[in-house]
């Protein structure tokens, strides 16, 4: 792991601190993914690969704003590893200014957003604005509007939509949750649409059992991504642990 990736760990672990002291709300988790068969000619680390990723998830919500942390570590099937992460910090102008009622009755929280890539040979920053939707607890949609600057085209946009939903089945929790990422690139000097999605579908394993709700979950999660003519689409198996 690389120094510069340490400090992005270190910034993201850091911003939990105001939500214990503004009454805020942080939580973590750790997911073991299993995916079979990809074949992604644009990330030459999945190509004709199986590959098993432990995921390490951070998110706090605080006191005028909310921060969002992940780091993936990734193994193939030919013992080539990857580190890979990202920070997404946001800052809520309505809560700064003590504003509690949703904006035009259908944005909670509204506000500048960032975001930082890195990867093995690989960057991205992102700045621009980010929304949450006012739904009924405990359901989440947001979206965030960037600016993309990254190691393979200069002054490009993504927009990125996310997710959560819970709900149950009988006695069964579940949860729906995930991101869609819509950016424009360059592939050979064209201008080109890359989309990449990863929704999960978990069920919590031991609440039906009497266990601790939320606290161990199996499922799926769907790999997709798209760049020009070629198509990735692998499902996977995965676990989750939260850890608080």
């Amino acid at each position: 792991m690389t120094n510069l990736l340490r400090s992005f760990v270190a910034l993201a672990l850091a911003a939990a601190a105001p939500a214990a002291s503004a009454g805020g709300f942080s939580t973590a988790n750790v997911q073991l993914i299993q995916g079979y068969g990809f074949d992604n000619v644009y990330v030459p680390s999945l190509a004709e690969q199986d590959v098993t990723t432990l995921t390490f998830n951070h998110f706090a919500a605080f006191q005028g704003g909310d921060s969002f942390f992940f780091a993936d570590l990734t193994r193939t099937q030919d013992d080539v590893t990857d580190v890979y992460a990202e920070w997404h910090p946001r800052l809520f102008v309505n809560q700064l200014l003590g504003q509690n009622e949703p904006l035009l009755g259908v944005i909670k929280n509204y506000g500048p957003a960032f975001e930082a890539n890195l990867g093995n040979d690989f960057y991205a920053y992102l700045a621009g604005f980010g929304v949450d939707f006012a739904l009924p607890g405990p359901y989440v949609l947001g979206c965030n509007v960037f600016y993309r600057y990254d190691k393979f085209a200069d002054h490009q946009w993504q927009l990125s939509p996310f997710w959560t939903v819970p709900f149950n089945l009988g006695k069964v929790p579940f949860l729906f949750a995930g991101f869609v990422d819509l950016n424009g690139t360059k592939v050979a000097g064209q201008d080109e649409l890359e989309i990449w999605a990863q929704p999960q579908l978990m069920v919590d394993a031991l609440a039906p059992f009497g266990g601790t709700p939320g606290k161990f979950f199996v499922g799926t999660e769907l790999y997709y991504h798209k760049l020009a003519e070629e198509q990735t689409t692998v499902p996977q198996l995965l676990v989750q642990w939260t850890v608080f």
